[in-house]
This record gives C-alpha cells, sequence and structure tokens, in this order.
C-alpha cells in the first residue's frame, strides 16, 4: 500500500476473482504431406501452404484449406482406378476437410516433402532407328506421346524437350512462341505473314492452362506448304536449297527429358517416333509440298530419364515419406511454443509415426491426446494380430481406430481416407454435443458422416487396388476390442448408420486411463490447473494465498462434477502438504483427487421367467 504523507486515503484492489476463460474444446494439430506447388481450385491461383513446409497455419473453413492446399490429390489410372493406400496420397489434408464441417479451427503443418513423383526409369539408347508411319496415337503430349503414363497425373514437374531434324530450306529464321496448352492449333507469325507455325495439341496428357514454348532457330521451305510444325509462306522462288536445321523446344508437365534427333526428308502423314520400345512418343506433322511422299525420318534418342525421387516402389516411397513426416513432428519448434493450444494430434495415413506424435504430446505437457490409424491394407483378423506387434505403440495417450473408410474427395472421386480423420471429425461432434469428458463413441455421439463404407484395400500399392467393404460382426468387434489389442471399431448398424463402437486408448495395463474419455478429462485439468494457477506464481506464500488456490481450482472441478465428469473429488492445500521444508524451498503444493465418471459400455439385462402364481 502506498504511503501517504500528507492526511489523506490510499485505496488498493486485490484480484481475487481468477478463472480459466473458456477455450474451444477440440483443436486438432495435423501435419500433412503433400504435392508442391499445388494450384488452388481455379488452376491459375498457386496454393501457398505447398510452397512452404515446417509453418503451423491456422485453418478454420474449407474455403481456406482449398486456398492453401488445393484440392487433395489421390491417384488412380487412366481408366479411373484408385490407387487406395498409395503411400503419396494425400491423406492428412483429406481428413482435415472431413473434420473442418465440424471443427472451428485446425492447427496444420506441411512437412518437407514432395508427393510429386514418377515412376519409372529409361537408360540411355544412342541407337538410330528409321521408323514407320502409323496413326497418332490417342493423349499426344504436345509432339509426344507418353502411353504408360497417367493423364491426369500432376506429381510430374515440367521439363524442356528439344527435338531437331534437317529441312531442305534455305533460309533461317528466329523468333520465339509461348502460351497455354489446350485442344487446337497455336500459330503465331514471324516476319509478318512469311512464316506461320502451328502447334498441335492434345487435350489428354496436357491439362488446359499448361504452359509451353516453341522456340524456331532455323525453319525453310522451298515452296508454300507445311515444313515439321511450321508452315512457310511467299518462298516458292527461293533457288537457295541448302538444308538447314530445326529445332522445336517446348515445356512438358511430365518429368522426362528427351534428347535426340530426326532427320528427314519426310513423306505426308503423320511419323511417330517410338522411343524406348514404344513408351514414349513423339510426333511428326510434315507437309507435301517440301518434302517427297515416301521419305522417311531417321530418330536418334541419346537418352531419355524419369527420375524417381521418392523411391523405386511404394514401400520406399513410404519409408521416404514418412521419414520427413518424422523429422517434421521431431524438429518444430513452433507448435511447442504457448502460441498454440491444440489437444488432439494426428498424422492421417501414417501409423509408422505415432511414436513421434506420442513424443510431441510428452513435450507440451501431456496435454493433447494422438488418434492413431491403423494398416490399410488389414482384415479385421490381421489387424488384431498387427495390434499384438511391436508396430502398434502402446500409450494411455493414444487410441487406434479400424477400419479405413470410403469417402468423397472434392473432386467428386471416392477415395479410401485414414481412420484417424474419421475418429477426429467424430470425436469434433462428441465434444460439440457434449464435453472432452464424455465418450465419443455410440449412438448418441459416435455417428460417423461424410463416410460411404469401411473397409480395407487388397492389391499391390502404388498401382490400381481394390476397396473390400468390412461391416464388422459380433465375433470381430470383440477381437478387436479386447485386451490387449485395444482397437476402436467403426462400422455399420442397420438403422442406426455409421458409428465409432469403442472408446479405448492403448494402455499398457488396464486402468481408469484406458479410456479416452478419463484420459481426455485428465489432460483437460492438467491444462485448466495449470492455467488457473500461474497468477498465484510468486504471491506470497501463505494461507491466503493456499485457500484462494484451493478455491480456484475447486472452481474448475466443480464445473466438472456437474457437467457430469466427476461422481466426487477433493483438493488440499493447506499446512498438511505445505510444510515448512516446502514452503523453504519456495514451493507451494495442491494435491488434487478425483473420481472420474465411467462409461456404460457393458450393459447387462438378466430376464427372469416366472410360473404364472409366482409374486415377481
Amino acid at each position: 500500500m502506498a504511503t501517504l504523507v500528507s492526511p489523506g486515503v490510499s485505496v488498493t484492489v486485490t484480484n481475487e476473482s481468477y478463472f480459466i476463460p473458456v477455450s474451444a474444446s477440440t483443436v486438432p494439430l495435423i501435419f500433412i504431406a503433400t504435392q508442391a506447388g499445388k494450384m488452388q481450385p481455379n488452376g491459375i491461383t498457386p496454393a501457398a501452404g505447398t510452397l512452404e513446409h515446417s509453418v503451423v497455419r491456422t485453418v478454420t473453413s474449407l474455403a481456406q484449406s482449398m486456398q492453401l492446399y488445393g484440392v487433395p490429390f489421390f491417384r488412380n489410372d487412366t481408366s479411373g482406378n484408385e490407387f487406395h493406400g498409395d503411400a503419396r496420397n494425400e491423406y492428412g489434408l483429406l481428413a482435415l476437410n472431413n473434420a473442418l464441417g465440424a471443427l472451428n479451427r485446425a492447427y496444420v503443418v506441411r512437412a518437407n516433402i514432395d508427393l510429386s513423383d514418377d515412376a519409372e526409369t529409361f537408360i540411355s539408347l544412342g541407337v538410330p532407328a528409321v521408323v514407320a508411319v502409323p496413326a497418332l496415337a490417342a493423349g499426344s503430349v504436345g509432339n509426344g506421346f507418353v502411353s504408360n503414363t497417367v493423364a491426369s497425373d500432376s506429381r510430374v514437374k515440367p521439363q524442356t524437350i528439344t527435338i531437331t531434324f534437317t529441312t531442305p530450306s534455305t533460309f533461317s529464321v528466329t523468333g520465339s512462341l509461348s502460351g497455354y496448352i489446350g485442344a487446337g492449333n497455336i500459330g503465331t507469325p514471324f516476319s509478318s505473314t512469311i512464316v506461320n507455325f502451328l502447334v498441335n495439341i492434345g487435350t489428354t496428357a496436357f491439362a488446359a492452362g499448361d504452359k509451353f514454348t516453341f522456340q524456331l532457330a532455323y525453319a525453310a521451305s522451298a515452296g508454300g506448304g507445311n515444313v515439321g510444325d511450321g508452315k512457310v509462306l511467299n518462298l516458292a522462288a527461293d533457288s537457295l536449297a541448302v538444308p538447314e536445321t530445326f529445332t522445336v523446344t517446348f515445356t512438358s508437365p511430365t518429368a522426362f527429358t528427351v534428347a535426340g534427333t530426326v532427320s528427314g526428308p519426310a513423306g505426308a502423314g503423320v511419323i511417330n517416333s517410338p522411343f524406348d520400345n514404344n513408351r514414349l512418343n513423339f510426333t511428326i506433322v510434315p507437309g507435301t509440298t517440301a518434302f517427297v511422299a515416301g521419305d522417311e525420318f531417321t530418330v536418334t534418342v541419346s537418352s531419355v530419364t524419369v527420375t524417381n525421387p521418392l523411391g523405386a516402389n511404394d514401400a520406399a516411397k513410404r519409408v521416404a515419406i514418412t521419414t520427413a513426416l518424422q523429422a517434421e513432428i521431431n524438429s518444430n519448434t513452433e507448435v511447442r511454443s504457448p502460441l498454440y493450444e491444440f489437444n488432439l494430434i494426428l498424422c492421417p495415413g501414417y501409423p509408422e509415426v505415432v511414436d513421434e506424435l506420442l513424443a510431441l504430446s510428452v513435450a507440451v505437457k501431456e496435454e493433447a491426446f494422438v488418434i492413431a490409424d491403423t494398416p490399410p491394407n488389414k482384415t479385421p483378423d490381421q489387424v488384431a494380430q498387427w495390434a499384438l506387434t511391436s508396430e502398434r505403440f502402446s500409450s494411455e495417450s493414444a487410441a487406434y481406430y479400424y477400419p479405413w473408410a470410403l469417402m468423397s474427395n472434392l473432386d467428386g472421386r471416392n477415395v479410401l481416407g485414414a481412420p484417424s480423420g474419421v475418429a477426429l471429425r467424430t470425436i469434433a461432434f462428441s465434444d460439440n454435443a457434449g464435453y472432452v469428458w464424455t465418450p465419443p463413441a455410440g449412438v448418441a455421439r459416435g455417428l460417423v458422416t461424410g463416410v460411404s463404407k469401411m473397409g480395407y484395400f487388397t492389391g499391390e500399392a502404388g498401382t490400381a487396388t481394390t476397396f473390400i467393404e468390412a461391416n464388422l460382426n459380433d465375433g470381430q468387434r470383440d477381437n478387436l476390442y479386447e485386451y490387449d489389442k485395444n482397437l476402436n471399431p467403426i462400422t455399420f448398424f442397420p438403422g442406426r448408420g455409421m458409428l465409432v463402437w469403442g472408446q479405448k486408448t492403448s494402455a499398457p495395463a488396464a486402468s481408469a486411463l484406458d479410456r479416452i474419455n478419463v484420459v481426455r478429462l485428465v489432460m483437460y485439468l492438467r491444462r485448466s490447473l495449470r492455467k488457473g494457477a500461474l497468477p498465484f506464481v510468486f504471491e506470497p506464500n501463505d494461507k491466503i494465498t493456499r485457500d484462494n488456490l484451493k478455491a480456484a481450482a475447486d472452481s474448475i472441478l466443480n464445473d466438472i462434477l456437474v457437467k457430469r465428469g466427476l461422481s466426487d473429488y477433493a483438493s488440499y492445500c493447506d499446512e498438511s502438504n505445505n510444510y515448512g521444508d516446502r514452503i523453504d524451498r519456495n514451493e507451494l503444493w495442491l494435491d488434487v483427487a478425483i473420481k472420474p465418471v465411467k462409461a456404460a459400455e457393458f450393459i447387462y439385462i438378466p430376464i427372469r421367467v416366472t410360473t404364472t402364481d409366482a409374486t415377481i
């Protein structure tokens, strides 16, 4: 209190009205992997989140998710067969979008990995060959056709392709043309109307909006007509018939590079030049005026290379992706700062990183619960056996769900999504209907939305695979839920819909902490009591401070008691636990004992049948 020098009044205020402000009950932290350099759904604006990594983004709506990360990319082939379970599918982004229907906020971190990838490697050939003159194959790529590349595959990176061939021409013209690839022809005049070049673009392999560059180094013709892809006018009187080199350079969205030559003359029609066993075809369209019908083209390929940045097969790719995700989870210091308060952690699609997620939970004072996945290609019996192996990490701070879900992506395709994403949306729905300490399962709060079927895939990951629906029966659910497997089933109940039918953690021992609602209650209490006690740090360690701290704690505990999270509690903050030695060490102790409300998971209804004369 201020000291008065002359007569007067000094008034001081002691604040004893501390309380914990209300915060969102469901705030997840989601680690994701995506392709780099994606576009927003408009196909023009870059998706900023795919140009960065290790940045914590706060996502509050589906529109913001699409602006940051675009549409979740899931692989399929040209026939529309889905690559269910492919390591490069964007499971985390799909889970985020699905959960945003029940959430108002999520923190998202993209790992330093690019899921864009190619699948094959071509070796240097260097052997000239005279080519035939077949019809142009479907699915041309600029001047070339790649027979074994998925047409809509956006994994591939732009590369420069150069084709050089000799024409019976005498003059040289320099210039360039750039534009966007689409259906039809693109023409640009060089030197007034003397030279026009037409680029014939196929629409199967290139998407409208892709850029290309066309450069003309030398071009000529002994008369009007077409020279390769170039149309030359008004040169019929040209008598200096000296062969010159004609070079076409364009940028392709395919991740291969080609260096080689095509030499002529050539006849009329379309010529397919096969590279590496018809795997890569380039098309030259000659004219009939400057060339004589029946002339041949000779094609020499010096090298064709397709890179595999993630690995040669799905297993290798999965290792590369999970390594990047593990590094992100382990090294990201921003998510460990007090700036972000989240209470759920997940990395959809990758069960391999659960141990890193658990370590992060410990780092944030065990105030965040881990939602974990099971493998996507296991039957109910197989996944129950998997739960007993070292691949499944046991902890009271993590829960596993099974099976995986067939859900609709933003592009309308039905793709295989991770069960952790399904559980996240259901937990958010449960928290909205109740509290963090109410079990997120059952008919009242375990409803699954945004999912058409539950199941697993069969086949070789990284290729077209088959989805197998798995409606779990009583025996299968028992097998998954029993100790020490502790897997939470998601299944369909006629007349009720798709439901989460379990709420066990993967705790290694049976206790109150082997249930999700109890663990999340304890985590909520950890955070609430920690924040509630902060105003008392550096206060005098006396009875007044101890009584005020106890009152603040009792306020929190009583609120949970009223809301059916506790059946009873007790708190102690007096001389019995704040004796001389503790006070001398500048310590203040508050002991709390709680009786969590347990869920009624197993209901028994004995029925007694009596005789007519028996008294009931």
